[in-house]
C-alpha cells in the first residue's frame, strides 16, 4: 500500500512525494521523510507530524508542533483519520497545504482449483550447479539491500550535515544583522558627538569612517556567502574600540590638563636644537618629560633647557635636569625662577583601571613648533597643545602600548585616561607603524621615581 503527499502551496509548491511504508515522519528536520525548506517553511516545525498505516487505515498524528497540524480546516488535536482528497495544512493559514492520495496495493487475482488447473506440486530437485547459482544470486541480492542501506545512511548523514552548514549559515545571518545594528548606533552616536565637540574631531570622523567601510565590506561579504567571521572580528574590535572613544568626555579631560602641558625647547652642547612635550606636577614646576629629550643617546646632556606653557604667549622660563631615570625613558625638570604653575590632575599610583581597549588621550606638541605655533618665532609663540584620541592596545609591566597618532616632538607626552588622570608617560613608536603604535612608561614606573615633594600628585 502506498501513499503520495501533494504539495500545493508554500515553497515546495508542485511537488509530489510517495512512499511505500508504514510511517512516515513529516518536518523541517533534515532527518524525516516528508520534508519541508527548513528556512522559507518555517511554519513548519522541525518534527512536526507523523503519518501511521495500519490494517488499512491512515492515522496522522500531530508531535506537539508549534503552530499545530489542520486537515480541511479542522484541527488535528492527538490523531485524525486520513482519507484520499484530504487537504493537510501545516503551520496555520501561512503554512504549507497538503493534499494526501492513497493507493492500495492492488489484490491478486484469485484463480479456482479445477482439474485443467490443478494445484501447484512440489518443485523437482535441481542439481547442483543450479543450486549454487541460486545462492549466488540471494546472498548478491543481500549484497545490494545492504549496499542501498549504506547509501541511505550517507544521504541522511549528508542531509544532517546540510542542516548543520544552513543553520550555521542562519545563525551567522544574525551575527550579521546584529553587528550592522550596532554599527549603525554607533555611527549616529559619532554623527552626535562631532556635532557637539571641537576637540578629537579627528578620531572621532576617522572612527565613524572606519565604522562605515567595515559595515559596507561585511554587507558585501554576506550578500556574496562568503566566510565574514575575519570581519566580524575586526567590526567587533573597532566597535569596542568606537564606543569608548564616543564615550569619553574628552572636553573635560582637555580642561583640566591642558593648562599643566609645557613646550620644551633643547639645546645640545654640540648647539643642535630639538624640542620635546613635558608636563608639570608641581605648582613650583617639576616638569616630566623623557631621558631622551634632554640626554644624548651616549650620555651627553643638554646644555640650556627652556619651557613654556600651553596658551602662554612668549613667557619662557629656564629649566635644569633634576633627574635621568637610568631604568625608563623619564628625565625630571626644575624651573629654575619657580612660580604658582598648572598642574595635571593627577598621576596614577599602579595599573588599576588600565585595560585593553580602554579610552586614552595624549596633550602634547607633535612636529614641536609645526603645530605649537604653526611656525611662529620661538620667541613670541603662543603655544597650543594638540590633543590625540586612541585605545590602550597592550599592557606590560615596563610598557603601555597605544593605538593612537603621535610624532616627533610628541615625547613626553602625558597619556590620560576617562578619568583624566595620568597612566603613562609617551615615549616613541613602531617606526612601520606610521606613528599608529605608540609605547608609553607606565604611570606606577613614574610615582616609583617621583620627590618626596611631588608625592601629593600620585591618586
Amino acid at each position: 500500500m502506498s501513499v503520495e503527499f501533494r504539495i500545493t502551496t508554500g515553497a515546495r509548491a508542485g511537488a509530489r512525494e510517495r512512499f511505500e511504508k508504514s510511517v512516515v515522519s513529516i518536518g523541517r528536520h533534515p532527518m524525516n521523510d516528508l520534508r519541508f525548506d527548513i528556512n522559507l517553511d518555517g511554519d513548519v516545525s522541525g518534527r512536526h507530524a507523523e503519518l501511521r498505516s495500519v490494517g488499512g487505515r491512515h492515522l496522522l498524528y500531530d508531535l506537539g508542533s508549534t503552530n499545530g497540524t489542520f486537515v480541511n480546516g479542522e484541527q488535528v488535536i492527538t490523531e485524525r483519520d486520513l482519507h484520499d482528497g484530504d487537504v493537510i495544512n501545516f503551520g496555520g493559514p501561512s503554512g504549507p497545504h497538503v493534499t494526501f492520495v492513497s493507493e492500495a496495493a492492488p489484490d491478486q487475482p484469485h484463480v479456482p482449483l479445477t482439474p485443467t488447473n490443478p494445484p501447484t506440486l512440489a518443485p523437482p530437485r535441481v542439481n547442483t550447479e543450479v543450486r549454487i547459482a541460486r545462492a549466488v544470486q540471494t546472498q548478491t541480492g543481500k549484497l545490494r539491500q545492504l549496499v542501498i542501506a549504506l547509501s541511505a545512511l550517507v544521504i541522511v548523514g549528508g542531509g544532517g550535515v546540510a542542516y548543520v552548514i544552513m543553520r550555521s549559515n542562519v545563525e551567522s545571518k544574525k551575527q550579521v544583522a546584529s553587528l550592522l545594528a550596532v554599527n549603525d548606533s554607533l555611527t549616529r552616536s559619532l554623527e552626535q558627538r562631532l556635532a557637539q565637540t571641537g576637540l578629537a574631531r579627528e578620531a572621532l570622523a576617522a572612527a565613524r569612517a572606519q565604522s562605515a567601510r567595515l559595515s559596507a565590506e561585511l554587507r558585501a561579504e554576506a550578500a556574496a556567502g562568503g566566510d565574514v567571521s575575519t570581519l566580524s572580528a575586526r567590526m567587533r574590535s573597532a566597535q569596542a574600540r568606537t564606543a569608548s572613544i564616543a564615550s569619553t568626555d574628552y572636553h573635560a579631560i582637555a580642561a583640566a590638563n591642558t593648562p599643566a602641558v609645557v613646550l620644551i625647547a633643547v639645546l645640545m652642547p654640540d648647539g643642535s636644537k630639538s624640542s620635546g612635550t613635558g608636563f608639570n606636577v608641581l605648582p613650583s614646576g617639576l616638569i616630566v618629560t623623557n631621558r631622551h629629550v634632554v640626554q644624548a643617546a651616549d650620555g651627553t646632556r643638554a646644555r640650556q633647557l627652556g619651557v613654556i606653557f600651553e596658551n602662554r604667549r612668549g613667557e619662557w622660563h629656564e629649566a635644569r635636569i633634576e633627574y635621568v631615570s637610568a631604568t625608563d625613558e623619564l628625565a625630571l625638570l626644575r624651573i629654575v625662577d619657580g612660580g604658582d604653575f598648572p598642574i595635571v590632575t593627577g598621576i596614577a599610583g599602579d595599573s588599576e583601571g588600565i585595560q585593553l581597549g580602554s579610552p586614552i588621550a595624549i596633550l602634547g606638541f607633535p612636529l614641536g613648533t609645526g603645530t605649537a605655533g604653526n611656525d611662529g618665532d620661538i620667541n613670541t609663540i603662543r603655544p597650543a597643545a594638540t590633543m590625540n584620541v586612541g585605545t590602550v592596545s597592550k599592557t606590560l609591566s615596563d610598557n603601555i602600548q597605544l593605538d593612537v597618532y603621535a610624532a616627533q616632538g610628541s615625547s613626553g607626552s602625558p597619556v590620560l585616561d576617562a578619568r583624566g588622570l595620568v597612566i603613562g608617560v609617551l615615549y616613541g613608536a613602531a617606526r612601520e607603524s606610521n606613528g599608529r603604535i605608540v609605547y608609553s612608561v607606565p604611570s606606577a614606573r613614574l610615582a616609583a621615581q617621583l620627590p618626596k615633594d611631588a608625592s601629593g600628585v600620585i591618586r
